[in-house]
């Protein structure tokens, strides 16, 4: 099960906070052994209580510095402001990475998923 650092979590729930009424978004990097490195706050190009849209320029720039560490991007992360932290019908129709993980945060938790072909799998986060 994958551990996701308390200062990660801090930084997923803060970004979350700060982004109210909006749903946030960002990117996660992990090592080569799939642990967990560091949270990309982004901005929602698209703001909206809803759904999010990841700024095309912001991903490439966290790309670049997840190569320049020597991690990869390996899920993204969102919230949702006024709901649970389960995947919605928008989340499950625009996931379009079938190996990267999917953090969905809402007030006071982090859930993990991937979400591949239409199907939810639910990742038990240490």
């Amino acid at each position: 099960m994958p551990q996701l650092p308390d200062q990660i979590r801090w930084a997923i729930l803060a970004h979350a906070e700060n982004c109210i009424p909006d749903e946030c978004c960002g990117l996660l990097a992990t090592d080569g052994e799939g642990r967990f490195r560091f949270a990309y706050p982004l901005s929602n190009a698209d703001p909206s209580p809803v759904s999010y849209t990841i700024d095309p320029d912001e991903h490439f720039q966290a790309m670049r510095h997840a190569e320049s560490m020597g991690w990869e991007i390996a899920g993204v992360f969102h919230s949702h402001p006024g709901g649970t932290a389960m995947p919605s019908m928008i989340d499950v129709q625009s996931a379009l990475e079938p190996e990267w993980m999917y953090l969905i945060a809402a007030p006071g938790e982090i859930r993990g998923f991937y979400i591949r072909n239409g199907g939810v799998e639910e990742i038990a986060l240490d």
